[in-house]
């Protein structure tokens, strides 16, 4: 009789699967807060008249394995980012609206805006990082023996 027989070392191919998926979460997780800091280094250089708040506000969370989630929970982000359709103002609390250009006051009781033209820093800054972000992860496994 001939015999071949093959066998597995389950213990070593788990351990190295679980240092693979490890790598992998952590190279998600890393990934996540390289592209927080790209949106944030966008809307720096984005032309603007404030951005501070909305700049401070971008956050990554990684509390979930395998995932990264990029956000803010300033209320006019989603304006800046995806812009806004022409639309009337009116004042909310005051009689008028009041603004100053060139030092010469203006006032209305209301008026037509023409809105707000998009952004995008989160998805520019995602779609433009796209390939970076899938070969940093990749490498981040690969690197795993």
């Amino acid at each position: 009789m001939i015999k071949i027989i093959i066998k597995s070392d389950i213990k070593g191919m788990i351990d190295k699967i679980d240092r693979k998926l490890e790598a992998l979460n952590q190279g998600v997780h890393d990934a996540g807060l390289m592209l927080e800091v790209a949106i944030v280094d966008d809307i720096a250089n984005y032309p603007s008249v404030d951005t501070g708040r909305f700049m401070g506000s971008v956050q990554t969370d990684i509390s979930k394995p395998f995932q990264s989630m990029i956000y803010t929970n300033v209320e006019y982000a989603k304006f800046l980012e995806y812009g806004t359709s022409p639309h009337f103002i009116s004042p909310k609390t005051a009689k008028a609206l009041a603004w100053q250009v060139n030092g010469k006051w203006f006032f209305s009781k209301g008026h037509m805006v023409s809105g707000i033209k998009p952004r995008w820093h989160f998805r520019n800054t995602s779609l433009r990082m796209k390939q970076q972000i899938i070969d940093f992860i990749e490498n981040k496994v690969k690197a795993v023996e």
